[in-house]
């Protein structure tokens, strides 16, 4: 039986229970709070991770996405290397630019978001930048390269669903100028055309340096301005300019025209990108007789001092051989080419035989595509058959269609000694090995020389004349076929000068496609009157530009060479 407690002798009962058992109860309790905390601890440490966690995800999934993107687009776009003449202008460089891109998944108000942004670029089309932004995705271009006008106004709507990725863009500081030559590139600087997609990879790499070209710009502006003004003046519906070094084969000018600016090639006609120089195919008339004045004297046809009948009509397959510059009385061969006379080819080529034909003109590499490093060439369209028609009608340039291109190399190489110097648009450095072949006796060569020297003196190249640099020449006009009919009034003219006369360089050649009668040409549309004259006019510009003297009387033929050789 448990007692109840006792008071003791003051009155007091006693403790309930021993201090110790005090202590054991304020030690449980101040574990059981401490755990407390270190869960409590745990828990706000567990969920501030997570919260790092989700918010970092967050972060990745709607600040990571476009420059992903924006990454992989950047893999496809390429730097490329510096173009320049061969004197170092610069022709053709990459500039940083700025694109503009949308993340969809940001836009608050498509209506709203693309009227804001056609009203600043208005080139962009609605419907479309509207169903980009709709589209629910993450990435999408809107417009490449802007210009810092166009960046300024889309920066001032504040719109945060767009942004700017900086890209390189090929700008061409020279606009038009050699435009066929140069070529462009598309979007991500891939090339495409010219001299951007036949040194593409060349090009590609831009630790290598800059690429020289062998073009002259002050020649090549010359030659375009020259053109430009030929071309409105005689009306006609394109035209073709080459200046050549024949001792080279470096191409210090090449134009065509119409013509177009490289930096907006998109917006140019497949009319205008054309580069007929190497891609027109030409029946070129009367500027092949010098082919076969060499194919007459390498074939020793005539005798010495001999004269063919020209006045005379010539028939050959049925077919009457007609001259536009009658003569009435037999000429010789030097004259039979001043003259331009047809049925004096007909019957040189003739006697030399189709055979004989056909080797001289592959020898000069008129069956086959120019060997040059650019991409747009033409091969020539040849006769299906080679009768005595066919050798009379292409004896004076008439039934095979080539470039203008391959005929300046021909004539350059008839020119050179009779070597064959491949073309290029590439510099030449000092010392480098220049592929040629002989392809023409020399003694030939120098008699050709003197026969186009007389064609400018006596012929029908008088309008080419420029005193002093002793041009010589040949001028070509050929009617066009049309619809398998040759049309008298639609002409081809063209011709070709070189100088100088003591030592040839330079080839000059000029073509116009249907040039029409001028007030000065008394109703005449033919070579003598607008390609002659064209033709000089460069001479007289660029022949100073390449160090060539003029001659002077009684002191000698000295000429001094330099500028582009």
């Amino acid at each position: 039986m448990i007692s109840p407690p006792t008071q003791n002798q003051l009155g007091e009962f006693p403790p309930l229970s021993s201090g110790r058992s005090i202590e054991i109860e304020d030690q449980e309790y101040a574990q059981v709070r401490s755990a407390r905390v270190r869960i409590i601890l745990v828990l706000v440490g567990f969920a501030c991770v997570v919260a790092v966690l989700v918010g970092r995800l967050a972060q990745i999934a709607v600040l990571k996405t476009p420059p992903q993107k924006m990454q992989m687009a950047s893999n496809v776009v390429k730097y490329r290397a510096d173009i320049t003449d061969r004197h170092g202008e610069l022709l053709a460089t990459t500039l940083e630019t700025y694109s503009l891109y949308v993340n969809p998944k940001k836009v608050w108000d498509p209506v709203a978001s693309t009227e804001a942004i056609t009203s600043v670029l208005p080139d962009l089309d609605a419907a479309d930048v509207e169903e980009k932004l709709t589209s629910g995705k993450s990435f999408y271009w809107l417009k490449r390269n802007l210009s810092p006008s166009e960046r300024q106004k889309v920066f001032a709507l504040g719109l945060p669903e767009l942004a700017f990725e900086i890209e390189p863009k090929r700008v061409y500081p020279r606009g038009k100028l050699a435009a066929h030559v140069l070529g462009f590139t598309d979007i991500d600087l891939n090339g495409t055309a010219g001299v951007e997609k036949a040194f593409d990879a060349r090009l590609s790499d831009p630790k290598i340096g800059p690429l020289a070209l062998s073009l002259d710009m002050k020649v090549q502006f010359a030659v375009e301005d020259e053109l430009q003004n030929g071309m409105e003046k005689y009306k006609a519906e394109a035209a073709v300019g080459i200046v050549l070094n024949i001792k080279t084969g470096e191409l210090l000018a090449m134009a065509s025209f119409p013509t177009f600016d490289p930096n907006q090639s998109g917006a140019a006609s497949p009319y205008s990108r054309l580069n007929r120089a190497s891609m027109q195919l030409y029946e070129l008339g009367s500027t092949f007789k010098p082919i076969t004045m060499a194919l007459a004297e390498e074939n020793k046809v005539l005798k010495p001092d001999e004269k063919l009948p020209v006045q005379k009509p010539l028939v050959i397959q049925k077919k009457l051989i007609n001259d536009d510059h009658h003569s009435p009385v037999p000429l010789g061969i030097f004259d039979i080419l001043a003259k331009s006379s047809n049925r004096g080819s007909a019957l040189l080529a003739l006697r030399a035989g189709a055979d004989a034909q056909q080797d001289l003109l592959r020898r000069l590499g008129l069956f086959n595509r120019v060997p040059i490093e650019l991409k747009e060439t033409a091969a020539p369209l040849l006769p299906p058959e080679w009768q005595d028609l066919t050798t009379a009608t292409v004896s004076y340039g008439h039934g095979i269609s080539v470039t203008p291109l391959a005929l300046a190399t021909a004539i350059g190489s008839l020119l050179n000694d009779g070597m064959y110097v491949t073309p290029t648009v590439k510099k030449r450095e000092v010392g480098q090995a220049i592929p040629r072949k002989r392809v023409l006796d020399a003694q030939v060569s120098q008699t050709i020389q003197d026969m186009m020297r007389y064609v400018v003196t006596n012929g029908t190249g008088r309008n080419a004349a420029v005193p002093g640099y002793e041009l010589m020449g040949k001028t070509g006009t050929a009617e066009k076929l049309v619809n398998g009919q040759y049309d008298k009034k639609r002409l081809v003219t063209s011709f070709e000068a070189a100088f100088p006369h003591s030592d040839p360089h330079y080839l000059v050649f000029v073509v116009f496609d249907e040039p029409k009668p001028a007030a000065d040409t008394y109703g005449f549309a033919t070579a003598g009157w607008n390609s002659a004259r064209v033709a000089g006019k460069i001479v007289e510009r660029i022949a100073p530009m390449l160090g060539v003297r003029k001659y002077v009387a009684n002191s000698g033929r000295s000429y001094q060479m330099g500028g582009s050789q």
